[in-house]
C-alpha cells in the first residue's frame, strides 16, 4: 500500500491511546446505527444489490483497530477488531481515519482521494464501487446517520462538522474535494 506519509494521520501518541478502546461496544453501537439507518432508508441498502452481504474491511491506518462492515440492511453488522486480529474481507478500504470519515460525511470524493493515494482499495473493486455509489447517493449528515431529527439534528451536525473541520486542520488533512 502506498500512502502519503503523515498526511492527515493522528499523532503516534494519540494512536497509542486509542488502542485501549474496547472493540465490542463500539462495534455494537455502529451496528445499531447502521440497522436503524436501514430501517429508515431501506432504499440505500437495496442499491447494494448482490454486494450487501459482502464483508468490507474498513482500515483506518492510524488506529490500532479495523472494522468489518456487512451492509445487509436491517441485518447489517459492524465489528471492530484489533489490527492483529483483523479478518479477511471481500474488499479492504484503507486510509487515515479523517479521510474515511470525510468519505462518509461528503467532505471527500472517493475518486479524488484514491487518485491522490490518500485512500487504498484492495479486493473486490465492484463491491467498493457499489458501496461508494450508495454512500454518495445517500448524502447523509452525521446526525442523519445516527437517527437525529429536528433541532437535535442541527446541533449534532453543527458540532460534528466543526470538530471534524478542526481535526482536518490540526492533522494537515487534504482539503475538501466535493
Amino acid at each position: 500500500m502506498l500512502f502519503k506519509p503523515e498526511r492527515g494521520l493522528f499523532p503516534p501518541a494519540l494512536q497509542k491511546a486509542l488502542g485501549i478502546l474496547p472493540a465490542p461496544p463500539l462495534g455494537s453501537t455502529l451496528t445499531r446505527a447502521v440497522r436503524n439507518l436501514a430501517h429508515r432508508r431501506p432504499d440505500l441498502f437495496e442499491r447494494l444489490d448482490i454486494y450487501k452481504r459482502r464483508h468490507f474491511i474498513i482500515d483506518p491506518i492510524d488506529l490500532p483497530h479495523v472494522f468489518r462492515l456487512i451492509p445487509n440492511g436491517e441485518h447489517a453488522t459492524v465489528e471492530m477488531f484489533k489490527r492483529k486480529d483483523a479478518p479477511e474481507g471481500a474488499a479492504r478500504i484503507s486510509g487515515p481515519l479523517i479521510i474515511l470519515l470525510g468519505l462518509v460525511d461528503g467532505t471527500y470524493d472517493g475518486d479524488a482521494v484514491f487518485f491522490t493515494r490518500d485512500l487504498v482499495i484492495e479486493g473486490d473493486t465492484d463491491a467498493v464501487l457499489a458501496l461508494r455509489n450508495t454512500m454518495e447517493e445517500a448524502d447523509l449528515s452525521p446526525a442523519e446517520f445516527l437517527g437525529f431529527n429536528g433541532r437535535t439534528r442541527e446541533l449534532v451536525d453543527g458540532a460534528t462538522n466543526k470538530t471534524l473541520d478542526h481535526m482536518r486542520r490540526l492533522l494537515d488533512a487534504p482539503t475538501a474535494t466535493t
